[in-house]
């Protein structure tokens, strides 16, 4: 005779403790992944609070920037109106000392046997009418007048300028014929375009005192 054993049972017992054990570790499932993405929210979150923190500064900084550029910005404009000034003030300097330095200048070209009769200026542009004992005279006062110039010591005489020099010699009005060198760009003539215009010989008759009548013109630079 054969014994039976049911085993059904067993079965679904080991069924349900299968079952159990499956449910357990879904939901340990479940709750590592809700743990895992609280985590990686918080990183998250705390990247994108680090960022706006960031970007805030970087904006209040940008705010400071243009603050200080636009105070740079009033200092210059500041800067350009004082420049302005300062050069309305020179060129009111110069406008004052300028003609009586040129008047001086033109007194120094004078050489002794030469006078001038009558001087007339229109914005800049020089006539001068005068007479001299002998062409000589004229054609010397023609020189000093190309030769009279402005330097950081006073008016001078034109000795020696050299092409393509740094410097030219002057000698010195004021300091008994002495002569120095000065850089070009201190030397400031005080007249161009000096050109005889007409010369005319009188008094050639007997017992007249001959003299040479004479016109010039010129630029006369005042900005000194």
């Amino acid at each position: 005779m054969m014994i039976r054993i049911n085993l059904l049972p067993v079965r679904k017992k080991v069924q349900r403790e299968m079952g159990r054990q499956i449910l357990a570790l879904f939901a340990l499932v479940i709750l590592a992944a809700g743990v895992g993405n609280f985590f990686w929210y918080s990183d998250r979150n705390g990247v994108v609070e680090k960022q706006a923190a960031a970007l805030a500064s970087t904006r209040k900084r940008i705010a400071d920037l243009d603050k200080t550029i636009g105070e740079v910005k009033n200092i210059n404009t500041r800067k350009v109106e004082v420049e302005k000034k300062l050069a309305v003030l020179d060129e009111l300097r110069k406008g004052r000392s300028g003609p009586v330095r040129m008047l001086d200048a033109l007194s120094t070209s004078l050489p002794k046997k030469a006078w001038i009769r009558t001087f007339n200026e229109e914005r800049g542009g020089v006539k001068l009418v005068g007479s001299a004992i002998s062409h000589d005279d004229v054609a010397e006062l023609m020189r000093n007048l190309n030769g009279m110039v402005w330097t950081p010591k006073g008016i001078g005489r034109l000795v020696e300028q050299r092409r393509e020099a740094k410097t030219s010699r002057v000698e010195l009005v004021a300091a008994e014929a002495a002569i120095e060198e000065f850089p070009v760009g201190d030397i400031k003539p005080f007249f161009s375009n000096v050109e005889l215009k007409k010369t005319e010989q009188k008094g050639t008759k007997s017992g007249e005192l001959s003299t040479v009548d004479f016109d010039i013109t010129l630029t006369a630079n005042y900005a000194i």
